[in-house]
């Protein structure tokens, strides 16, 4: 999958990969973080070259033109993806920096993320997602306004540890007096009713445990169907086995019956 260059796009150079020194021209203040929730990906600024577009992992399917930076911040071995399988000879590929755990042979463009000063800027070392090496980074590099599109981080562990975290840095940067935009279709930022001054903060815990409950019921059915299942199967193996005996004795074998020990007593 290659990536479009339009006149948007930066020009991006890699000056050192260990030091992730990269120069880009023309230098810009704002960047969009780009993910792949696909509710808000319709408002990426692709033509906008007031922007930087940073992208991630393999988010390449949802880009409309070339990105200007990449990010790919998992071990080698974790790196390949089933959702793309020719990523990893996409990343060889690219011609952009690309931020990783360390520099890698198989990605010639790769840069080595600065984890050292990104701890030290953030005062605690609290990473959890792509989204938050990216938020470090652009602060770090003095850029002043952070868009986020098809980023939600609300299923599953994501809305556990990663979501907590990439709201921690928005609340940071904002601190800091750096302009945040998060979509409103983005569950990021965003409180469903506020809490105390409404009977339920959560409008949908009825449905939610209306599905438990199915849910529930459904598991109980399978696990009976499972349990019955196995005894049928215990059953004909058994059956198979006296069968076998039957054709033995037919063909002349004899049955012999081997005594058991009596069980041992204390």
């Amino acid at each position: 999958m290659a990536f479009d260059y339009t006149p948007a796009c930066a020009d991006v150079q890699i000056e050192n990969r260990l030091t992730a020194d990269v120069i880009v021209t023309p230098p810009r203040k704002k960047v969009a973080i780009v993910g792949f929730a696909s509710n808000s990906l319709h408002q990426v600024p692709w033509e906008d070259p007031s922007f930087e577009i940073w992208g991630m992992n393999q988010g390449a399917m949802n880009f409309k033109r070339r990105a200007d930076r990449w990010f790919e911040m998992h071990l080698p071995e974790a790196t390949p993806d089933i959702r793309m399988p020719d990523y990893m000879e996409w990343l060889r590929q690219l011609t952009i920096p690309i931020y990783m755990i360390d520099m890698y042979d198989y990605a010639p463009t790769s840069v080595r993320y600065p984890i050292e000063e990104a701890i030290k800027f953030a005062g605690r070392d609290y990473f959890m997602s792509s989204v938050a090496f990216m938020l470090c980074l652009g602060a770090m590099e003095g850029f002043q306004e952070f868009h986020l599109y098809g980023i939600n981080l609300a299923i599953g562990d994501e809305y556990f540890y990663e979501k907590p975290n990439a709201e921690w840095w928005l609340g940071k940067l904002e601190g800091m007096g750096k302009k945040i935009y998060v979509p409103r279709a983005s569950s990021l930022l965003k409180q469903v009713k506020r809490y105390g001054y409404e009977i339920d903060a959560r409008p949908n815990q009825s449905l939610k445990v209306l599905l438990t409950s199915h849910i529930t019921n459904y598991r109980s059915q399978a696990e009976r169907a499972a349990g019955e299942a196995n005894m049928h199967i215990g059953a004909m193996r058994a059956l198979e086995q006296f069968s076998q005996i039957v054709e033995g004795v037919d063909a002349g074998a004899d049955i012999v019956l081997v005594p058991q020990p009596a069980p041992a007593t204390t």
